[in-house]
């Protein structure tokens, strides 16, 4: 999301997310800018990294998200 509160325009964006340095899986963001990783289970019980890439596989962001967590906003 863009500090205004607003989703990035994410077709062709994907993101990665690791636990430690083992990916756990890779996913598209659908057309609404959300990413849904779904062999995850609510509440996490170890920390994450998440690696959000570009349509052109350039890495845009990365965040970490510690474990107790349900749902997690990339802002910014």
């Amino acid at each position: 999301m863009q500090s205004n509160g607003v989703p990035f325009s994410t077709p062709g964006f994907f993101a990665r997310v690791f636990a430690g340095n083992r990916l756990i899986s890779t996913r598209s963001f659908d057309r609404f800018g959300v990413v849904r990783f779904n062999n995850i289970g609510t509440l996490t019980n170890v920390a994450l990294t998440i690696q959000i890439f570009n349509s052109n596989g350039v890495l845009f962001r990365t965040r970490r998200v510690p474990a107790g967590v349900e749902a997690f906003a990339v802002i910014g």
